[in-house]
């Protein structure tokens, strides 16, 4: 009786075990030190930034092992570590080229402009957006406030 608990010896490793086991070693021998690479390339510490961009790293080396060429540990570490910068430089190129515009920007000269007296509103451009008037008529207030404030300007603000 066999026993199922081992499995069998395979006959062949397939190129791709080879990789993913070469990707495993890889891995576990340099990420501490990609790792402490990208942390100080990232702006501000963001220390999940950090780890986010280190996987992201990772994920292009096991993406493009196949093609890597190095032999010893130190060619290992310069080629993750190339990938490492660029994958950084990549993520603040995105940052910079998809950050928020106002789209309607204005001129300044129309920001104090009168309402117009008819509607109690104006289009400042063709799309409708309104603006609601504060007061209906020039020098129509709050007539307490209006009483409170002449008050305070016979007493000299002491009563």
């Amino acid at each position: 009786m066999a026993n199922s608990a081992m499995p069998a010896a395979p006959s062949a490793i397939t190129p791709a075990q080879q990789l993913n086991e070469r990707f495993t070693r890889i891995y576990a021998q340099f990420q501490p030190r990609i790792t402490h690479l990208v942390q100080r390339e990232v702006r501000g510490g963001n220390q999940h930034l950090a780890e986010d961009l280190t996987a992201d790293a990772f994920y292009r080396a096991w993406l493009d092992l196949h093609k890597c060429t190095a032999t010893t540990d130190g060619q290992m570490y310069n080629w993750l570590a190339t990938l490492a910068r660029r994958t950084v430089a990549q993520h603040y190129r995105w940052k910079k080229n998809t950050a928020e515009t106002p789209a309607d920007l204005g001129h300044w000269q129309f920001s104090n402009r009168a309402m117009d007296a008819d509607g109690g509103y104006y289009t400042p451009a063709p799309t409708g957006f309104r603006t609601a008037t504060l007061a209906t008529r020039p020098g129509d207030s709050d007539p307490d406030m209006d009483e409170a404030l002449r008050r305070v300007r016979k007493t000299g603000g002491g009563k």
